[in-house]
């Protein structure tokens, strides 16, 4: 049993809204509690610098609100027993978005985290995104009118599909910001900036950039360090590789390994290793840089059962197998996963093709009421076009396309729809920032790690 700071030391008096967030992130992270306390300090220092740090660490929290309402935040009318096991990101907010490279050289923008993937309501996965997106945006007026635009390209994009419209990926031409990410990770990834970095090339031989990559901040959260591995580690790099090269046979030998840490607000304190692997040749050039990254179990939605062992054999299988259906394109190809005891991780491509999108790049676009305006929407149109052709493509529990369960509750509805899906992002994205505000002033680590650590 967890024991709190504030049951055990008679700490602060919480009210019921705080003692309700303790609790929800004292379960959550009670196995890195245990494992790296010091590591998970620096987790929840990193929640707490803003609204959205902090919605990106507490979708636990979310979840449970929106599957356990209160009497003031009712869930949305649109539902159905079928559309409640539709197969979900889980925690789709705007900076769970980056670039992709498909096999025939294609950039595309998809989701690029799937930790919490699972079975559950379509319009709670909905809900965290335009809460996301209101939340980074700040501006209420400006989160209004991209909450509705995503909203509404939700629905018509599932509209589109029950039409039986190809509905491609999200490439370029959706926003001039999107196009230029799109655009870097191209330039970055054919440079091998990734593998360039963690492990430069000194005097012909790669070595492993040891320290930190980016300064501390006076919070003190390690932003981006990497360090050597301890012979512990190096056996379970290595049993993970074998495992996963079962499958990837092409690939070469380890050259280097290393832990990473900084990366994620959620899983700040899982455990990430990159690896780099000998190319085609002995030369330096087409070295291949993967990260290994643990992962745990997805989503808990009260009334759903849990598929972690029935339907997947481990996380890091259920990571693997839900970013192959939820995504439009296949853009890993080194995409797998691998069981080293309980330590379940998933394996991807670290190269710079694969960059994320940053929430800061978005609310810079507030500033212009004009040409960046238009670039808001169409940017929230593709947010709403993705997370549509996610929901509508891939197989419910039950086995059919999700748009069959879906676009039947919005034909005829849909600015019903809009509006009051519109509205419970707005009134997400509020609690957010009111909560954020509400723990601001506590150490959270004394409050969420057991006093018996």
């Amino acid at each position: 049993m967890v024991c709190l700071a504030t049951a055990c030391t008679g700490g602060p008096d919480l009210d019921g809204r705080q003692q309700r967030i303790v609790n929800v992130l004292s379960e959550e992270n009670y196995m890195w509690a245990r494992r790296d306390p010091a590591l998970l300090a620096m987790k929840l220092h990193k929640m707490q610098r803003g609204p959205y740090e902090w919605l990106r660490g507490t979708a636990g929290v979310f979840w449970r609100d929106t599957m356990e309402p209160r009497a003031d935040r009712p869930t949305t009318t649109f539902g159905s027993p079928a559309s409640s096991r539709v197969l979900l990101v889980g925690d789709p907010h705007p900076e769970n978005v980056g670039t992709f490279r498909s096999d025939d050289g294609t950039m595309f923008l998809d989701w690029n985290d799937f930790d919490s993937s699972g079975y559950g309501p379509f319009t709670g996965d909905l809900r965290r995104l335009g809460a996301g997106l209101a939340v980074a945006l700040v501006d209420p007026d400006t989160a209004r009118m991209v909450v509705t635009r995503v909203v509404t390209s939700y629905a018509a994009t599932m509209a589109a599909l029950a039409a039986g419209s190809d509905v491609g990926p999200v490439a370029h031409g959706h926003g001039a910001l999107f196009d230029d990410d799109l655009d870097k990770a191209l330039k970055h990834g054919d440079a091998r900036e990734g593998v360039n970095e963690v492990a430069p090339v000194i005097d012909g031989t790669r070595v492993l950039a040891v320290g930190d990559l980016a300064p501390i901040p006076s919070d003190g959260v390690i932003e981006d360090r990497v360090s050597e591995v301890s012979d512990d580690e190096a056996a379970w790099i290595d049993a993970a590789v074998a495992q996963w090269q079962a499958a990837h046979p092409s690939t070469g030998s380890i050259k280097l390994r290393a832990r990473r840490i900084g990366s994620g607000v959620s899983s700040y304190a899982a455990l990430r290793y990159n690896v780099i692997l000998e190319g085609e040749t002995d030369a330096t050039d087409d070295d291949r840089l993967l990260e290994l990254k643990e992962t745990r179990d997805g989503l808990v939605i009260a009334g759903q059962p849990r598929f972690a062992v029935a339907e997947w054999s481990s996380p890091g299988a259920r990571a693997v197998d839900t970013q192959q259906r939820l995504q439009a394109l296949d853009g890993d190809p080194l995409l797998g996963s691998a069981l080293v005891g309980a330590l379940s991780l998933k394996i991807k491509d670290r190269e710079e093709y694969q960059h994320g999108i940053n929430h800061e790049d978005l609310a810079a676009l507030v500033s212009n009421r004009q040409k960046d305006y238009e670039d808001l929407g169409a940017i929230a149109d593709a947010y709403g076009q993705m997370l549509a052709h996610s929901h509508g493509t891939a197989l419910t529990q039950d086995g059919v396309a999700g748009w069959r369960v879906i676009e039947p509750l919005l034909s005829g509805r849909e600015d019903a729809f809009v509006q009051e899906l519109t509205a419970l992002c707005l009134d997400d994205a509020a609690q957010t920032v009111d909560d954020q505000l509400r723990m601001a002033s506590f150490d959270l680590a004394t409050l969420v790690v057991p006093e018996s650590l």
